[in-house]
């Protein structure tokens, strides 16, 4: 796995509110870091490890939460439609 590519891929994913493929590159990323993965680059300028192992997991939390918010209130919306 490219942790790189699945972070970038789960940002876009986000911005164009594909929340099932955040969802999925999210749970992804996070897998792979918790398996002792290597995190990805998450600010433009060069920090330590820890640092973008922390915000990766940070945002993929965010962007999971959001993402179930958003398919929970759609799926609400259909059923009372």
């Amino acid at each position: 796995m490219d942790p790189q590519v699945a972070w970038d891929e789960m940002l876009e994913a986000i911005l164009q509110r594909d929340w099932e493929l955040a969802v999925e590159r999210a749970e992804a990323l996070l897998e792979w870091m918790r398996n002792g993965g290597f995190p990805p680059e998450t600010a433009k300028i060069t920090m330590r490890k820890r640092w973008n192992r922390s915000m990766a997991e940070f945002g993929c939390l965010i962007a999971l939460q959001f993402a179930r918010q958003v398919q929970r209130r759609r799926n609400q919306k259909r059923r009372n439609d």
